[in-house]
């Protein structure tokens, strides 16, 4: 059985990114998933201030908790609304505390070397304009390169899908067609 940790980063509850996070629990039942709302988890995570010279992030028990569930985890999912041209400040947030060296990554002849192998991420993110003007501007590509090389293959993870649905609005016009291609 795959332990599959799927991360949700949305601040409200009835939004399409957790529609997607429930379709993907569906879809994979037979698996053992867990699902974090990194908006209302119990373990939720302060702004990351790094008000030390060192390099050493201090290990709290949040971060116990998270790195444990990335430890499980086989394949992590995340889930977000594409705003600003990136993912939410809330998703930023839980890289920097949590994906930290010594967890995610080392240093070795000051080279970076992943600490997270054989671990395999699938992204899922919406936009409200339509896709072709996200693909034209080349910020699909742009995010799809920042999450593989600068977040997944620094941490020694495996991208395995990228996934970017655009055309997501209120009126939910998309929501049917883009849930049927979760899988």
């Amino acid at each position: 059985m795959k332990n599959i940790l799927i991360v949700v980063a949305h601040p409200k509850e009835d939004s399409f990114s957790f529609a997607m996070a429930n379709r993907y629990k569906e879809v994979n039942k037979k698996e053992s998933v867990e699902m974090l709302d990194l908006y209302r988890d119990k373990q939720q995570q302060s702004f990351f201030a790094y008000d030390k010279s060192s390099n050493d992030i201090e290990i709290t028990d949040s971060v116990k908790y998270y790195q444990d569930k990335i430890s499980k985890a086989d394949e992590i999912v995340f889930i977000f609304p594409y705003w600003w041209g990136s993912m939410p400040a809330i998703l930023k947030n839980f890289f920097d505390w949590n994906l930290a060296r010594g967890f995610a990554f080392e240093y070795k002849n000051s080279r970076p070397v992943g600490l997270l192998n054989g671990k395999k991420v699938k992204i899922f993110t919406t936009t409200g304009a339509p896709y072709f003007i996200y693909m034209l501007s080349g910020a699909n590509r742009r995010l799809k390169n920042m999450f593989k090389k600068q977040i997944v293959e620094f941490c020694g993870m495996k991208l395995e899908a990228f996934n970017i649905f655009g055309g997501v609005d209120t009126k939910n016009k998309n929501v049917d067609r883009i849930l049927n291609k979760i899988k």
